[in-house]
């Protein structure tokens, strides 16, 4: 038997840190990834690596579970996921591309009057994840910046090439309103505008394609998840019951019915009907499970904000690539320096 508390999410935070503190706060908490560290570093959610049976661990998407972890320690479950994929209009054209190339002369080919085969979004949130899946990563194991390097150079020429497939984007959403328009073939988008883009063309005519191959590596977007925590400072009772159900709400049978209420469930071995919605569902499980992990550290306002500024400089005043990237870096080391620890809740 639960009680369920719900708290507007601009006070929910505050909330659970200072109930949490005073011993009365919930058992559980349903909260996005970023909360977790912050809540972790203070003693208030718990760590959950030997909690959880190894076996419920292999079930689930691993980039949103990786979203959960501090340190190396479990402090939460993904119950719910999120996340960039690769949108197509079936109508423009018919087959998903196996690599990059594929995607480059299909939409070349699809091209014609007001019709565009690709308009490819290049804006931070929407193609950073390619660094990862072509093996190179945005902040090393020992904090710094990663991307300065060879592998950054390639993912940079990789964003340059997606002119190659058609108009790019940057924090605009004329790829979107086109697409909706059922004027353009592929777009790179989140699923958070999933149901936008069924009730525009029709859930019969899209598609989410896994992110094709690039070299030895392939495309990648971003997995973002909701997750559920166990409040450190429950009894001994409770934290028992509270991590069966934890256990439960990320089984197949628990999240199948999530799914038919709307979310995008994280466990892998879910089998939803065959109607055109729960199979765009389907698509879009098997996308996230090659995304990469949304990055959750402190100081990710600032690495975007630069690699934005290094972005521009090369896409628009044709800055070299290596330059672009080592002012990023440089940008980066120097504000991080001088930023201060984040608010305690």
């Amino acid at each position: 038997m639960f009680d369920v508390m719900y708290i507007p999410q601009e006070t929910l935070l505050d909330r659970f840190a200072a109930d949490s503190r005073e011993g009365i706060g919930p058992t559980l908490l349903l909260a996005p990834p970023e909360w977790g560290p912050l809540l972790y570093d203070q003693k208030l959610v718990a760590d959950l690596t030997t909690e959880i049976d190894t076996n419920v661990l292999d079930t689930l998407n691993q980039p949103a579970l990786e979203t959960a972890n501090q340190e190396g320690k479990l402090i939460g479950l993904p119950y719910s996921i999120q996340g960039v994929v690769l949108f197509r209009n079936k109508d423009i054209i018919t087959i998903k591309p196996d690599t990059f190339d594929d995607l480059v002369l299909l939409a070349q080919t699809s091209s014609q009057g007001d019709v565009i085969g690709a308009y490819l979004e290049r804006s931070f949130l929407y193609s950073s994840a390619h660094l990862n899946g072509i093996g190179g990563q945005l902040i090393d194991s020992n904090g710094l910046p990663g991307f300065n390097n060879s592998k950054g150079v390639a993912w940079l020429e990789l964003l340059k090439s997606f002119e190659q497939a058609g108009p790019t984007a940057t924090y605009s959403d004329d790829d979107l309103e086109r697409f909706k328009a059922g004027k353009v073939g592929w777009i790179i988008d989140g699923t958070w505008n999933l149901a936008a883009l069924e009730e525009a063309i029709g859930a019969e005519k899209l598609a989410i394609d896994p992110w094709p191959r690039y070299g030895s590596g392939h495309l990648s977007g971003y997995v973002l998840s909701e997750d559920i925590y166990l409040n450190s400072n429950a009894n001994p009772a409770d934290r028992r019951a509270a991590i069966e159900f934890m256990e439960y709400l990320v089984s197949p049978e628990a999240q199948t019915l999530l799914a038919k209420n709307g979310l995008i469930p994280s466990a892998n071995q879910v089998y939803l009907d065959n109607s055109a919605s729960a199979n765009l569902v389907t698509q879009a499980m098997i996308a996230l499970s090659g995304g990469t992990a949304y990055p959750n550290f402190p100081e990710l306002s600032i690495y975007q904000q630069n690699i934005e500024t290094a972005l521009r400089a090369f896409f628009e005043h044709s800055l070299p690539v290596e330059q672009a990237l080592q002012n990023a870096q440089d940008a980066i080391l120097a504000q991080s320096a001088q930023s201060t620890p984040l608010a305690q809740p």
